[in-house]
């Protein structure tokens, strides 16, 4: 009775294989960083390197799903997939060559999933939380509780896009650091009132956050999920990072290989949206969209 979820990204290609027999029960719970989304900003198509990169992912997976006997795969695309002109090309080569029907999901539909996520997480103990899903090319904000789905804002940025379009320079100048913060805060008015609720943020850019801080020789998903980031604890990664280059923060105890490229502008993006609502800590959710499709098809929590 296992059952897989792939949730196909800008940045990171993840995996989740659980067992239902018992509830839902964690099987096997992976990323790869392929980005898939590198160049499309600029040229609006997914190029023949990132395609290659992320089928290679794909094909590694197929491999662990045949080997943990799983009855049915559900594979999901976002942000890249949906913005890539020849989003086709890859969708019907996975399609053939490995069997997997990647559905390309829409901005609402990934929020929903993100989340079912959260709601049917028992340890999320809020009734009233702002969940915020920073991607590679997009950055979801959803406004919910326990019992509904009440609004979703999705911004069109993410940490591989913040990346391409102000980072020149390594370190980056101070410059670039002000632009890119500009550009966020112009793009950040979202249309619902999430003051005096939890925070919650979840996907790459938050979990090695969370692996940064507590200085963690190797990723375990036990003492991410649920650790509490304060503002400060934000800011002081930022401060601390921004005069770094990639190959110093490569060396960091916690940094996730090949992230080390983008993951400040990810933070800040975390910053902005934290000070937007005038939140002083998020807590960590080491689920996601791979999670809410597997809630969905079998009603479980986790």
């Amino acid at each position: 009775m296992k059952y897989a979820a792939i949730d196909i990204g800008t940045n990171t290609v993840l995996l989740l294989i659980v067992d239902v027999r018992k509830g839902l029960e964690d099987v096997l719970d992976i990323s790869t960083i392929t980005r898939l989304g590198e160049g499309l900003k600029e040229k609006g198509y997914l190029s023949q390197e990132a395609m290659t990169r992320t089928f290679s992912a794909l094909d590694a997976y197929k491999g662990l799903i045949d080997k943990n006997k799983v009855l049915d795969v559900y594979c999901v695309g976002t942000s890249a997939l949906r913005e890539a002109k020849n989003s086709e090309v890859f969708l019907k080569l996975v399609k053939e060559k490995l069997g997997f029907a990647i559905q390309i999901i829409s901005e609402r539909e990934e929020a929903y999933y993100t989340y079912l996520s959260v709601k049917n997480d028992c340890s999320i103990k809020a009734d009233d939380f702002i969940i915020v899903d920073i991607g590679g090319g997009s950055t979801e904000v959803i406004k919910g509780d326990k019992e509904k789905f009440i609004d979703f804002f999705s911004i069109p940025i993410g940490s591989v896009k913040l990346t391409e379009m102000f980072v020149k320079h390594d370190p980056p100048e101070e410059k670039e650091i002000e632009s890119l913060v500009d550009f966020i805060q112009k793009n950040l008015p979202i249309p619902f009132d999430g003051k005096n609720r939890q925070v919650i943020g979840t996907a790459g850019t938050i979990t090695n956050l969370a692996s940064i801080i507590l200085g963690m020789e190797s990723y375990d998903k036990g003492k991410i999920h649920g650790f509490r980031i304060s503002y400060k604890d934000v800011e002081n990664v930022i401060d601390k990072f921004k005069g770094m280059a990639t190959t110093e923060r490569r060396r960091m105890k916690g940094m996730e290989k090949g992230r080390e490229d983008i993951i400040l502008q990810g933070i800040i993006l975390m910053r902005e949206i934290m000070s937007y609502f005038c939140a002083k800590e998020l807590t960590v959710s080491a689920n996601g969209v791979r999670y809410g499709v597997i809630f969905e098809r079998h009603g479980m929590k986790y």
